[in-house]
């Protein structure tokens, strides 16, 4: 194996653990997107674009969580060009996006709405976003919602102010990112954040090999200054420093409203003030209006888990959306 995902691999069962990529997974990862880059407060952004059944067919945007990247829907986004167009978004200082000199929770907010205009959509399109990518969703909703068809948040929690916790409080300086000689040595290193196994070990792979980057000595085109040469991670450490959550997500929860949907592993993880379950809980009382659900045998990793549980369920919502309504406004 490339990389034993920081340990977390050595705890499933070898006979449970599948190294080798089937059939299903190698078809999708050869329907490859169109790259387009924008303009973005002095840098550029990325996202990937697969085409759907036709120009008129509803529209789907994926967006990933912290330090990752569109590649996380390569094999997502062809299960379900069959019925949609699908984009998949790079956060600024992340993927193949360009470094900023700052960031925020609402400028990466102006970030989602810049590609998704730019992808030209004939119709408002549906916001699938994992993880940290939930909260950038729940402030792109929030701001720009008259430009949304609705929003599904996937495994990010909108806990109450007395089991907040700002994530990146504690950072107050950004670390530069290790450099690897090889990168074989950088793969080797990669893992899954938070941590959790995986027993789809060939998509843990793929998203390793896609996660780092070459670098020379000098300067390195978008992404600066580097005085070593190797292997390093996409990502930009400088993201976190002073980069704030807020105390307000349980409001802004509350008062989105283009259609919302709330997706979760079944076996993720619990916090240090709060379970899940509480969590949950606590979301269905800010919104009981919005359908909370879970996938069955998934952890916080959904798509990595349960790829295909993961498309149903958002084939099932947006088919749910559509008879709704939602993609008619």
């Amino acid at each position: 194996m490339k990389t034993d995902n920081g340990g977390q691999q050595g705890l499933i069962p070898a006979h449970e653990l599948i190294l080798q990529a089937p059939t299903w997974f190698e078809k999708a990862i050869e329907n490859k997107p169109t790259d387009h880059f924008v303009a973005f407060r002095g840098s550029e952004i990325h996202y990937s674009a697969w085409q759907g059944p036709s120009a008129e067919a509803a529209n789907i945007v994926l967006l990933h969580g912290d330090g990752a990247h569109a590649h996380w829907f390569d094999f997502i986004a062809p299960l379900l060009t069959p019925y949609y167009n699908v984009i998949a978004l790079d956060m600024p200082g992340m993927g193949e996006s360009g470094w900023l000199q700052s960031y925020s929770r609402e400028i990466m907010a102006e970030a989602m709405i810049t590609m998704i205009r730019d992808a030209g959509f004939t119709s408002k399109p549906a916001f699938i976003a994992h993880s940290f990518g939930g909260l950038v969703g729940l402030l792109t909703a929030h701001h720009y919602g008259d430009e949304l068809a609705a929003l599904m948040i996937c495994d990010f929690h909108v806990k109450s102010p007395e089991t907040h916790h700002e994530w990146y409080a504690d950072i107050k300086q950004a670390r530069p990112t290790r450099v690897y000689a090889s990168r074989d040595e950088a793969e080797a290193r990669f893992r899954l954040a938070p941590e959790q196994p995986c027993e789809n070990h060939f998509i843990v792979e793929y998203i390793g090999a896609h996660s780092i980057r070459q670098i020379e000595i000098g300067e390195n085109g978008r992404r600066g200054h580097s005085d070593e040469a190797g292997w390093t991670w996409k990502f930009d450490p400088a993201i976190y420093p002073g980069f704030v959550v807020g105390t307000d997500l349980p409001e802004i929860y509350r008062k989105i409203d283009i259609p919302l949907t709330a997706m979760f592993g079944a076996d993720s993880h619990n916090f240090d003030a709060v379970t899940r379950t509480d969590v949950i809980a606590h979301m269905r009382s800010l919104r009981p209006d919005v359908p909370h659900f879970d996938v069955a045998g998934a952890r916080h990793h959904i798509m990595l888990d349960r790829p295909h549980g993961f498309v149903a369920s958002v084939i099932t919502q947006m088919e749910n959306w559509r008879a709704g309504g939602a993609f008619d406004k």
